[in-house]
């Protein structure tokens, strides 16, 4: 079973109206993962997708192995962020679903855990944003999202070579499924965004880039880290190019800590 505590949750310089908020499984994130929203929720932990950069079973302190088994719910979790959710009716910051499950897992179309939670969230008017490589499994609940301005969709590209993404991300839905998502996001009216994290190959995230930044709203990324890339990278000049290109087709975009600070 999956421990759970509850987190305390504090306004920071927000002008929430809120002094403190005692949630059980709303928490704000650390570190690098905080680069992606002030707030996050774990439906579960694990996933099916075998990518062999994933940090999670770091993070979650699982072994491989049983990572990629599958997702393991955690504990009455939509009874929890129901509750959650209700304490922070008001709060503005965004949540992310999630770091240590994929939203859109195989397991997900089953479950329909992520659909019930978007429900809890959009009947407390709360802030969130999805991140998957479901593909076009995430079109399920497009239904919910359209039409309600305090949400985004976002999706992983690492490559826009499907050979390559066979290799890192077996199991995750093919790059011309998950561009195909975001232009249906994007038709529909959703808030978009791309996540280029981990960058593997330079000329691959630059192409992805070039090619699909008419239908992206927003685009993030960060470098490889805790593995070799296969290739010699001189992530200064990958840094110096990306922005270029970002700030010549009119991007908004967010470089991560761990190349800016090189």
């Amino acid at each position: 079973m999956i421990q759970e505590e509850k987190q305390v949750l504090h306004d920071g310089d927000e002008p929430q109206g809120l002094s403190k908020v005692h949630c059980q499984v709303i928490y704000q994130p650390k570190g690098p993962a905080r680069e992606y929203a002030p707030l996050a929720v774990n439906l579960g932990v694990g996933c099916s997708h075998g990518c062999k950069y994933c940090y999670g079973p770091r993070a979650a302190h699982v072994k491989t192995e049983i990572f990629r088994s599958g997702i393991r719910v955690r504990n009455k979790i939509l009874e929890k962020l129901e509750k959650d959710a209700s304490l922070l009716k008001g709060d503005n910051r965004e949540i992310f679903l999630s770091f240590l499950a994929d939203p859109y897992c195989l397991e997900e179309m089953k479950l329909g855990l992520t659909r019930q939670a978007i429900k809890i969230l959009i009947a407390n008017g709360l802030h969130f944003t999805v991140l998957t490589k479901g593909g076009i499994r995430a079109g399920r609940d497009f239904d919910l999202l359209a039409g309600y301005d305090k949400t985004r969709f976002g999706t992983t590209l690492v490559f826009n070579c499907q050979t390559d993404a066979d290799y890192w991300e077996p199991y995750a839905a093919s790059v011309s499924y998950r561009i195909n998502t975001i232009e249906v996001a994007r038709m529909r009216g959703i808030k978009t965004w791309v996540s280029l994290e981990p960058v593997i190959d330079p000329r691959q995230t630059l192409g992805l880039v070039k090619t699909l930044h008419p239908i992206v709203d927003h685009w993030k990324v960060g470098k490889l880290n805790y593995m070799p890339t296969p290739e010699p990278v001189d992530w200064r000049a990958f840094r110096d190019e990306i922005t270029a290109l970002f700030n010549s087709v009119g991007a908004d975009y967010y470089i991560k800590k761990n190349l800016r600070d090189l």
